[in-house]
């Protein structure tokens, strides 16, 4: 239930602007409907000593729904992880990324993620093992303007995690999130 409450605050807070009254000022601003494809590295450590480091390579889909200005980008975010040895693994988070407004085709951006990340598996001695810790990171990327309304996203990202689940004396710690992904973006002017 905190989960929820978090996700309709910060849905809440993203959006208040668009309540405001009318006054002099004008933006330039956009609601923005994203869809993300990635390929990621997951890093996971575990056992005794000596620490096993295990690696997963695995592809992902998201969600993504936000607003831009002229120079900022915000974005709230669900993305689901296709690990085959895991029952589940997802994350939900945030993206305020600033803009590098280099040509009337491309931006450039560099932006700081943050949110919580959910994993389950079972591992080789049949625990269940299950972290639900929030992440914290960066990206960069280009964002590439097909039509008006239509954008191509082409970016990397990092999502450090520190988590640790410590079971029957063995511990997982789960480390970091690398990827590069694709979205493509629908933006819809604002008036």
């Amino acid at each position: 239930m905190k989960k929820i409450n978090k996700i309709i605050l910060a849905t809440l807070l993203s959006i208040s602007p668009l309540l405001a009254d009318d006054s002099k000022y004008e933006y330039n601003s956009s609601s923005l409907v994203g869809v993300e494809f990635a390929y990621n590295n997951f890093k996971v450590d575990y056992g005794e000593t000596p620490v096993v480091e295990d690696s997963y390579n695995y592809s992902s889909g998201g969600l993504k729904i936000g607003a831009q200005t002229d120079n900022y980008r915000i974005f709230l975010s669900a993305r689901n992880m296709q690990i085959s040895e895991f029952d589940y693994a997802y994350t939900l988070g945030g993206e305020f990324q600033y803009l590098f407004d280099t040509s009337k085709y491309v931006d450039f951006y560099l932006g700081v993620n943050a949110g919580q990340a959910e994993i389950k598996f079972v591992d080789a001695s049949g625990v269940t093992r299950t972290i639900a810790d929030p992440y914290y990171g960066g990206d960069i990327g280009m964002n590439i303007h097909v039509t008006d309304g239509i954008d191509v996203e082409l970016g990397a990202r990092v999502m450090t995690l520190n988590a640790e689940n410590d079971k029957e004396d063995v511990i997982y710690t789960f480390n970091s999130i690398t990827s590069g992904y694709m979205s493509i973006i629908f933006k819809y002017q604002m008036d």
